[in-house]
């Protein structure tokens, strides 16, 4: 009985028209949420795309190439051609310093000429020849060791004080100075026997012999060098043994030094930028002896880093 009272309750309730005036409206405010909603959906999900694939073109055909000679005379004769032509356009204005060394001045300098026995500051450059360096001057040289252009561990502006006398520069560097003058830049060609490769004793060029069980010729400085001999018949030998590490230039670091290593029995370029002359007491400062025995403190000559006279 009870519940059929509330029933009938219910069904006048739903029957007013204020209830439904109310249900009306909370339908119509479900509908306008659904329908944000739905555009919010749509607006942040994944979009479709139009993707246009389009397949690899075929290469175009290749013509075969014109022959520019039809017999191993003509392509013999056009190979000397194209030499004599190279050797008509390559350089000639190099000059050569009283040692044979080639050198081109790149920068002319001013005021007084460099003399033997003048005490000097430089910067320079040692490097292998360029690619297309046909006269031993010419192109871009890859840098083994440098000094003062802060390429390293140096800085730029720093200067090398050194004097033209006895062996403090090698043979090829120090002519190559002589002459020059202040604020001027000069490119010289080293050859080895010119430069660090060390001309006396055992690498001397000439026939060596090594007496393991017989006699093996050797005939080259750098094969000649033997620093060990072993019963069995073994050679252990000291490839820079032949070095010349005292006579400026000479490389500083780790890096340059193992670099320099592998190319001091070639032939280098070394361009020098003459910056002026230097008191003779500031060139005392780097004197051979000590830079050996700083690089060696227990070498011939040498008490932990001191020159011994």
């Amino acid at each position: 009985m009870a519940t059929q009272k509330l029933f009938v309750v219910a069904l006048a309730v739903s029957l007013s028209p204020t209830f439904a005036f109310k249900a009306t409206r909370l339908a119509a405010r479900r509908d306008v949420i659904a329908c944000f909603a739905a555009g919010a959906v749509a607006l942040t999900g994944p979009q479709p795309t139009k993707a246009l694939v389009k397949g690899s073109a075929p290469p175009p055909k290749m013509e075969p190439k014109e022959r520019k000679c039809k017999s191993i005379d003509e392509c013999e004769a056009l190979g000397e051609k194209i030499k004599a032509e190279a050797a008509a356009n390559e350089r000639t204005d190099f000059e050569r310093t009283k040692g044979g060394d080639r050198y081109r001045d790149l920068v002319p300098g001013s005021g007084k000429a460099v003399a033997e026995g003048d005490t000097i500051e430089i910067r320079y450059r040692v490097m292998r020849l360029g690619t297309k360096a046909r006269d031993g001057l010419s192109g871009e040289g890859q840098t083994i060791f440098s000094f003062g252009y802060g390429e390293d561990e140096d800085k730029v502006g720093d200067t090398l004080a050194v004097q033209l006398s006895g062996q403090n520069l090698i043979p090829g560097v120090g002519d190559a100075l002589v002459g020059m003058q202040p604020g001027g830049r000069r490119r010289v060609l080293v050859r080895p026997e010119r430069g660090w490769r060390l001309e006396t004793g055992a690498c001397k060029e000439g026939e060596q012999k090594i007496d393991l069980a017989g006699a093996a010729t050797r005939n080259t400085a750098t094969e000649s060098n033997l620093v060990f001999k072993a019963d069995i018949g073994a050679a252990i030998e000291n490839e820079n043994a032949c070095q010349n590490k005292v006579s400026q230039p000479q490389p500083r670091t780790y890096g340059q030094k193992a670099r320099f290593g592998r190319r001091f029995d070639e032939s280098l370029l070394v361009e020098l930028d003459l910056v002026g002359f230097a008191d003779a007491k500031k060139a005392g400062l780097i004197d051979p002896r000590f830079e050996r025995c700083r690089q060696n403190p227990f070498a011939n000559g040498c008490d932990d880093g001191v020159p011994v006279d």
